[in-house]
């Protein structure tokens, strides 16, 4: 299973200092060398990607397939948008949309946000409407639980709500290990079924303790990574794991 570079493994560093590194991709040991075939633009990347930064990085490397992934600082103010706030946030969503053109991207994911801000039929009609935008198809990214139960898609039920509307998706594999082990259960078949579809956009891989989102470099195979041999093969999969922290500087 080829896994492509996320942005997101060099995080709090500015776009054009982290994509220096797409000349030599970091090693993982469950997945080896990471392809810049396809390439994440991420939130976690500081300033802002404007028309000309774009308009660069597609210059500076030609073999590389870009695209945005949920609130990248496309404004000079950063802007928490998700899909939950879609209808709140036209501004960043017209020119991250705008910048995406520009990259001439296959794809766009955003997460689905926050409970108190719509439900999951409004999230789903939201991604509808932001692939209208876009010009591309849109993924839904879940969640995974918290306490105070912030996030929409975030247990095993509203996965399955969101594989069976019909919506494009993004798996965050990391995600859905929080979820196994807040629930106490793993739902592998729902997994494997979610992996193969057509409607699969990405996959992002990345390691945690089951309590939160840390985005660690796998080391060893989590439970999921038998179910990647099941992945449709247009599913791009992007690791997050951060290559800036414990001595894995890349």
């Amino acid at each position: 299973m080829k896994a492509h570079v996320s942005l997101a493994c060099w995080p709090g560093l500015r776009h054009q200092e982290a994509a220096l590194r797409l000349a030599d991709p970091p090693v993982e040991p469950c997945f080896g060398h990471l392809s810049a075939e396809h390439v994440q633009l991420v939130p976690q990347s500081m300033g802002q990607l404007d028309e000309d930064l774009a308009d660069a990085l597609r210059a500076a490397y030609p073999g590389t397939r870009f695209r945005l992934h949920a609130n990248v600082h496309v404004l000079p103010r950063h802007v928490l948008a998700d899909l939950a706030g879609f209808r709140h946030h036209a501004a960043w969503f017209q020119q991250a949309a705008l910048i995406s053109r520009r990259l001439d991207a296959p794809a766009y994911t955003a997460h689905a946000g926050r409970r108190s801000a719509a439900t999951l039929d409004d999230v789903l009609e939201n991604a509808r409407r932001c692939a209208e935008v876009f010009g591309c198809p849109v993924g839904v990214e879940g969640h995974y639980p918290t306490p105070d139960d912030t996030w929409l898609i975030s247990c095993w039920e509203e996965y399955r709500t969101l594989f069976e509307s019909g919506a494009h998706y993004a798996l965050d594999l990391s995600h859905l290990h929080i979820v196994a082990t807040q629930s106490g259960r793993r739902e592998e078949t729902l997994v494997a079924d979610m992996l193969a579809s057509e409607r699969c956009l990405e996959i992002h891989v990345s390691a945690n303790d089951g309590r939160g989102d840390r985005h660690e470099v796998c080391r060893e195979p989590p439970w999921w990574y038998a179910l990647l041999t099941q992945a449709h093969p247009a599913a791009v999969v992007f690791s997050e794991g951060n290559h800036r922290r414990q001595g894995t500087l890349s």
